[in-house]
């Protein structure tokens, strides 16, 4: 699997080149000299903004700082909350007076269990994803099916972006390995996959397992 991500990094390139020559080439018939001046502009876009530019560099330091720093203490956190949760569920509802401590006590371990439920269902969801466009790959025979599965399966834990991405690398490397009508195919896949996933598993699967009615999940779901 990790020497097909390697591999599933050149297709994507090549798929980016792909394009590009596409412009050149296809209906658009762009000159070098218009991709160059279309690269030039983007440039001096930033330039002209440099010390926005800057300033968002900046930001973006702080806040991948921020989420390392998150990440190292949500290990440590889940570590302690693994190895004694009871213990830490116990004395945070011991902070409460003793007359309301058995209807929080038995309200928290309620809704451990719908969170643990939800999580269960999406990661059914992503693996029935995942499973579903790798097929779709295998069957029109498109290489690095394996780890286009694998990336679908991450990216379904992220929402609305990461069905989009992880869509769009499957497309791509469709388009540079099989041609034009097979990335065709393989994007008519994954939008079926997609919404049988969004509009017809969620449904039934969030709705069993965190005891939502169906019609009350695809509404969630459309409001976004």
């Amino acid at each position: 699997m990790t020497t097909q991500l390697s591999d599933l990094r050149v297709e994507v390139v090549e798929g980016l080149q792909q394009i590009e020559d596409w412009l050149q080439d296809g209906p658009l018939n762009m000159s070098d000299a218009d991709i160059s001046a279309m690269v030039d502009r983007v440039q001096e876009t930033f330039n002209s903004g440099n010390g926005e530019v800057v300033t968002r560099v900046t930001d973006v330091g702080t806040t991948v700082t921020r989420v390392a720093a998150g990440f190292f203490i949500m290990l440590f956190a889940t570590y302690f909350f693994l190895y004694q949760g009871n213990r830490i569920w116990g004395f945070l509802v011991g902070l409460f007076p003793r007359a309301a401590r058995r209807q929080l006590d038995n309200s928290g371990r309620r809704a451990w269990v719908s969170l643990t439920a939800f999580v269960r269902a999406t990661v059914l969801v992503a693996l029935v994803d995942a499973v579903g466009i790798a097929l779709a790959a295998a069957v029109l025979r498109v290489p690095l099916a394996l780890a286009i599965g694998a990336l679908v399966f991450l990216g379904a834990f992220v929402p609305l972006v990461g069905a989009l991405v992880t869509g769009f690398v499957a497309v791509l490397v469709a388009l540079v390995s099989q041609g034009f009508y097979i990335s065709l195919a393989m994007l008519g896949a994954v939008v079926l996959v997609q919404q049988i996933e969004a509009h017809v598993l969620q449904p039934f699967l969030l709705g069993r397992l965190v005891s939502l009615h169906p019609l009350a999940v695809i509404i969630a779901i459309a409001a976004g």
